[in-house]
């Protein structure tokens, strides 16, 4: 079974996947409808996932999920070769990216680099289809704040796909451009602002020493009052 050119999933098909999600080990529940894929092997059923994660987020969850809980259960050549084969293979470095972060596990990090061996990132693509209004105020942060882990491979979002149920601590990562406007956007509301409410920002996506670092070298920012108490503002541009 080959994913190329089979994606995305029809709407009334995506009981199906997650029925057969469910029966590898997934912590999801499905329906049995009918659908075009006949009966995958796992390996082609993660990278189907993988493909169908662009219409439906949660289905990233869950593969990040399955992928660090589970990614002994797959066979690396058997995933390889169907990733061969498939319409968007940069999605399944997305979900290894924050799987990976999530298990913290040199096993994985080898199974991953041996997956993803031949896989060329994507072409800066929002990495959800359809979830956001084309040019719209959130579309644009999802390109401006967008997480590592998907330029990494070519796409752009904010979602960090990592479960509560995981007990991880583990948070997406942001680049410094990124996190530049993130900054500049907290510096243009009203007001002034902290070192505290740029970290709440944040989300711990970066470290208090990333942060402490941004403030300081920002050249768009305006500071005021000492080291602890040190309140920052847009710097008033210079006219003439």
């Amino acid at each position: 079974m080959s994913p190329r050119g089979e994606i995305p999933l029809r709407e009334d098909e995506l009981p199906r996947l997650y029925a057969e999600l469910e029966a590898i080990g997934a912590r999801v529940e499905g329906k049995r409808v009918p659908w075009r894929f006949g009966q995958p092997r796992p390996e082609e059923l993660v990278v189907l996932t993988a493909q169908a994660s662009r219409q439906d987020p949660r289905l990233l969850w869950v593969l990040v999920e399955l992928l660090a809980r589970h990614y002994d259960r797959f066979d690396p050549l058997k995933l390889r070769r169907a990733l061969a084969g498939a319409r968007w293979p940069a999605t399944l470095g997305v979900a290894f990216e924050f799987a990976r972060l999530v298990a913290g596990s040199a096993e994985l990090d080898d199974v991953a680099s041996f997956v993803l061996a031949n896989v060329r990132p994507a072409r800066n693509e929002r990495f959800f289809l359809g979830t956001r209004a084309f040019a719209g105020p959130l579309a644009r942060r999802d390109a401006e704040e967008a997480l590592a882990e998907y330029l990494r491979w070519g796409y752009m979002s904010r979602e960090e796909p990592i479960s509560k149920e995981l007990g991880s601590p583990a948070h997406g990562t942001l680049a410094r451009q990124q996190r530049m406007n993130m900054l500049r956007r907290l510096a243009e509301r009203p007001g002034d602002f902290t070192l505290g409410d740029y970290l709440e920002a944040l989300r711990g996506r970066a470290s208090r020493r990333q942060a402490t670092r941004d403030l300081a070298t920002a050249t768009f920012l305006a500071r005021s009052g000492t080291t602890r108490g040190a309140r920052y503002r847009l710097r008033p541009r210079l006219v003439g």
